[in-house]
């Protein structure tokens, strides 16, 4: 498969995308930083860290904080349990155009925990290559206007082996991302000690150690409103299939 058009910040387009005076243009920002240097640290709750750098990403570009009916962000690699890991955001503005274009200028930021400082080197190939499973789509209206059910219908599975390879990821990646742990993976834990154990041998004691605390905080099965993560995957934001 041929890899996206992808603007690379070098050239001309791109790099005009950064005069913020035109607010409105389609553009895609791209931010590359390293877990550490998210404001917060590992006991601080996921979505609060992670809404903070998306914060400070539209305050830096548009000068004002996220909003979901001009944006729409992602996130890859964000395992707010550990330090030192390269994670990304990507925080897409669509503009009022109705259809905007599917591949419009990216600008490419490293995030040094003070400051955001442009990249003019191309893009990666990995990163270009990872940025497939990212379409420039807007969320539909009626989803962000939509009221969650405080409980989501249980997730139906093709079979036994499926449901416990999905749901051993999904606390996987809970863990290393500091997410709130739900009353269902709890029970997965209690009900599947083999791969509980494949989980175990995989991320740090002290992360291991929020299951046996019992002053945990442990979550309904909701979504937070607002966000496009999901953590069914590796790759916190990216669309399930």
């Amino acid at each position: 498969m041929d890899v996206p058009n992808v603007v690379d910040p070098t050239l001309t387009e791109a790099a005009a995308a950064d005069n913020t005076s035109d607010l409105d243009r389609p553009i895609r920002v791209l931010v590359q930083t390293q877990t550490h240097l998210v404001s917060g640290d590992r006991s601080t709750e996921f979505g609060e860290r992670y809404d903070a750098m998306v914060n400070l990403i539209c305050q830096h570009v548009w000068q004002r904080e996220y909003d979901k009916f001009r944006e729409r962000d992602w996130s890859y690699h964000c395992h707010f349990a550990l330090d030192n890991v390269e994670c990304w955001f990507l925080v897409d503005h669509h503009g009022p155009d109705p259809s905007p274009p599917p591949d419009p200028p990216i600008i490419w930021y490293r995030w040094t925990g003070k400051e955001f400082v442009m990249m003019r080197d191309p893009l990666p190939g990995r990163v270009r290559r990872e940025l497939r499973h990212y379409p420039f789509q807007r969320v539909a209206y009626h989803l962000l206007i939509q009221e969650y059910p405080k409980r989501r219908t249980p997730r139906r599975y093709k079979s036994r082996a499926e449901e416990i390879r999905v749901k051993r990821k999904m606390l996987h990646n809970t863990l290393l991302s500091n997410l709130g742990l739900t009353e269902e993976l709890l029970r997965f834990v209690q009900d599947c000690p083999d791969a509980a154990e494949w989980v175990k041998a995989r991320v740090p004691p002290e992360t291991w150690a929020r299951l046996e605390d019992p002053s945990e905080i442990v979550l309904p099965l909701e979504p937070k409103e607002g966000h496009t993560w999901t953590g069914s995957s590796d790759r916190v934001g990216r669309p399930e299939s």
